[in-house]
C-alpha cells in the first residue's frame, strides 16, 4: 500500500482521538470536573500537535500529494476541510489563551474565594471552544470524504 495512504489513515484515526478528547472535556466540564476538562482539552491539543509535526515530516519524506488528478469536488472537500482545519487551530489556540486567563479564577478553580471570571472572558472561552470542536468534528468528517477518495483512486475501493 501506499505510505501516503497509511499516513492519511493514522491522520483520519488522530483526528477522531481529537474529536474524542474535545467532546470528553465537554462532558467533564458540565459535570464540573474542570481538572479533567483540562486533561482532556490539552490531550486534544496534544493529538492536533503531534499531527502537524507528522505532517512536516511525512512531506520531509514521501512529498506532497498530486491534486492535480483529483477531480474538482474532490479538491473542494480538500479545501472545505482544509478551512476547518484552519478555524480549529484559530479557535482552538483562542479557547486556549482565553483558559490560560480563566486559571486562576473561580470558573476554572471551583474554589469560592477565587474571583470569579469577568463574563465576557468566560464566554469568549466557551464559543471558542465550541468553534475548535464542531470545526474538529466536520474536519473529520470531510477528512473522511477526501480519504475515501484517495482509496478509490489507488484502487483498494
Amino acid at each position: 500500500m501506499d505510505p501516503r495512504l497509511v499516513f492519511w489513515t493514522g491522520a483520519l484515526a488522530l483526528m477522531g482521538g481529537v474529536v474524542a478528547c474535545a467532546a470528553l472535556g465537554i462532558a467533564r466540564r458540565r459535570r464540573g470536573e474542570m481538572r479533567g476538562h483540562r486533561s482532556a482539552m490539552l490531550a486534544a491539543a496534544s493529538l492536533v500537535g503531534l499531527f502537524l509535526l507528522s505532517y512536516l515530516l511525512k512531506v520531509a519524506f514521501l512529498g506532497h500529494e498530486e491534486i492535480s488528478t483529483w477531480s474538482e469536488g474532490e479538491r473542494m472537500t480538500l479545501w472545505i476541510h482544509e478551512a476547518c482545519v484552519a478555524v480549529m487551530l484559530g479557535s482552538g489556540a483562542m479557547g486556549g489563551w482565553r483558559a490560560w486567563r480563566l486559571r486562576r479564577t473561580r470558573n476554572a478553580t471551583l474554589d469560592p474565594r477565587d474571583p470569579v471570571a469577568p463574563v465576557r472572558l468566560a464566554r469568549w472561552h466557551r464559543r471558542a471552544g465550541w468553534t475548535a470542536t464542531v470545526a474538529a468534528g466536520a474536519g473529520w468528517l470531510t477528512a473522511l470524504l477526501v480519504l475515501v477518495g484517495m482509496y478509490r483512486r489507488a484502487g483498494l475501493l
